[in-house]
């Protein structure tokens, strides 16, 4: 019999049967009482002998991490939990064969727990539920994978193809017909602009205008008509630049309120002239906007459009450029301020992929607010709707992060994963993949992780390739760091603007990467079929839907594969 093990808020923990319909294990939100802190589902299901063949996949090692796979090794007694999960699946291999898991009711609502005991490993998802009920069925989706199908490429590939069966998301190729800028922005690098800021951490936590820190301007619309001149003279003939901080005080100054356009940097008549030169270059041209923060400065605040937490505050989420944020409900952040922000960003004449902060980048926290609640899955919706919104008026959607309950709404991911070598490991995790870029590689543009950001002028010459290596296209960023104080997550290494030998230099590498870069391009609109470590974290050789094979060599030494030469750093299509 299959069981689900609940725990209630009392500590006592009771079981119940789970439905097995064909391919899908049910238990339905009514049989769930409502004083249950959590669910353990299936918790005997996947389990597997120490040191039998096979492997365990997690979707996502942390917040934005990695996909890791564990073997089942030797190892200690221990238990972890994965609670970022941002593909809602888990995969289980014995050797010849395999199962996907997908997690298809209460999908945002779970951890994964992974562990040994007793001599096997375990791997099940605990829902979490803290006494306040289901809101739907906790459903469990299974798939066997057999023969090369059971690999973790097979899995990645069964989770693709269920999610374009079921209308989550669909490709490139067939999405660009409707909206050309999604394929258009594939044809060359992301570069981003940050304009303006103030400092960060705020030293001034609820800012009012009469006590708001000074502004700093690093690059007016002026200059930035200086950077697209540099590139389009050095001969970069596809890009789309995104200006961060042309609002009102700069990047993170006054979210939500956009306008008027940052006086200092220029106004909006410069801003418009600026985006008219990029336009006229042939270039795509968006603007970096939020509606997730709200500061009180802002002349658009209003407490009643925030969210919530269950003790009825106010939900912050640190403290940015405009002081401490606090996050607006999705619901009322699309209905009050979306609507009239997409049509801005049409009338002031962007074409491009419009950036929203930090939409994909975390899971939707619930609103309790008793005017807008909002459970998890309907944040989730909200913020869809919002980036749907933004493709229809400017040209293409994109956000910060891997997160997938939204692919459909996104056409662009600033990282998948946050850093190459795992700032947040856990001991069980024996090896990272590629899984997201495997699912996602052909349905979604994305740079791969924030070491690859400014890839091009940064001294690791492996960066580059890793990023092309793992489907990533290339983005570039002047001042990439802009923090007073703390981790610059993207790097040390930055563009930066005021030194015209030096513009021409970095515009000369972001031109040769881009070179390089444009050789596959085309594969933008490809699935990737199967991904290959030739040599460890190394050489990679990567499959494409269309049969394209190329080989990338991380390393500092010539690989020969089927007697081609590879240099060292560099790739070489089949």
């Amino acid at each position: 019999m299959y069981i689900a093990r609940l725990k209630m808020t009392d500590g006592s923990v009771r079981e119940l049967p789970v439905l097995m319909q064909d391919n899908t294990a049910v238990l339905r939100k009514e049989a769930i009482p409502m004083e249950t802190q959590t669910v353990d589902f299936l918790p005997d299901f996947c389990n597997a002998k120490v040191g039998s063949e096979g492997f365990y996949v997690v979707p996502s090692i942390d917040n934005d991490g990695h996909a890791g796979q564990i073997f089942f090794n030797p190892r200690a007694e221990q238990e972890c939990e994965f609670d970022c999960n941002d593909m809602p699946l888990y995969v289980f291999n014995t050797g010849s064969a395999g199962t996907l898991a997908v997690v298809a009711g209460m999908a945002l609502e779970y951890s994964l727990i992974t562990g040994i005991k007793d001599g096997f490993y375990y791997m099940f998802p605990r829902f979490i539920l803290n006494g306040e009920g289901a809101y739907e069925d906790i459903e469990v989706k299974f798939f066997e994978l057999t023969g090369a199908e059971a690999s973790w490429c097979g899995a990645a590939r069964r989770y693709r193809q269920y999610q374009l069966e079921r209308g989550a998301c669909e490709p490139i190729r067939d999405r660009m017909k409707k909206f050309p800028v999604v394929g258009e922005s594939a044809l060359g690098p992301e570069v981003r602009v940050r304009l303006a800021w103030k400092p960060v951490p705020s030293p001034v936590p609820d800012q009012t205008e009469e006590t708001e820190p000074p502004i700093h301007v690093a690059i007016t619309f002026e200059q930035c008509e200086e950077i697209i001149e540099e590139f389009h003279r050095q001969g970069v003939e596809h890009a789309e630049f995104c200006l961060v901080g042309w609002n009102k005080s700069g990047h993170d100054g006054r979210f939500p309120d956009l306008f008027p356009v940052e006086p200092l940097l220029g106004g909006e008549e410069a801003m418009v002239r600026l985006i008219e030169k990029a336009k006229s270059y042939g270039y795509l041209i968006c603007g970096h906007t939020n509606l997730l923060d709200s500061y009180k400065i802002a002349k658009r605040w209003r407490e009643e459009n925030c969210m919530r937490d269950k003790d009825g505050s106010l939900h912050q989420f640190g403290n940015w450029g405009g002081g401490n944020s606090y996050y607006l409900c999705p619901k009322k952040a699309h209905e009050v301020y979306a609507e009239q922000d997409m049509a801005d960003m049409a009338r002031l004449g962007f074409r491009g992929t419009h950036y929203l902060d930090v939409m994909s980048i975390l899971r939707p926290p619930k609103c309790y607010d008793p005017r807008h609640p909002l459970t998890r899955k309907e944040a989730a919706y909200w913020r869809g709707r919002t980036l749907a919104l933004s493709r229809e008026k400017v040209g293409a959607s994109a956000s910060e992060g891997s997160w997938d309950f939204c692919i459909g709404d996104l056409d662009y991911v600033l990282y998948t994963v946050f850093h190459r070598n795992g700032e947040f490991e856990r001991p069980m995790v024996d090896r990272h993949i590629p899984f997201w870029h495997v699912v996602y590689h052909g349905i979604v543009l994305y740079n791969t992780f924030c070491d690859t950001v400014n890839a091009s002028i940064k001294s690791d010459k492996s960066l580059p390739i890793l990023n092309l290596a793992w489907g990533g296209r290339p983005l570039s960023y002047f001042y990439a760091k802009f923090r007073s104080s703390g981790t610059n997550w993207m790097g040390e290494e930055d563009l930066r603007f005021g030194d015209p030998a030096r513009l021409r230099a970095d515009v000369a590498k972001i031109k040769a990467d881009y070179d390089r870069y444009r050789t596959i391009s085309d594969l933008q609109y490809e699935f990737m079929e199967e991904f290959e470590e030739l040599v460890a974290e190394k050489v990679f050789k990567v499959t494409y839907s269309d049969g394209s094979v190329v080989v990338y060599n991380l390393g500092s030494e010539e690989f020969v594969y089927n007697g081609r030469s590879c240099a060292p750093y560099s790739f070489i299509r089949i």
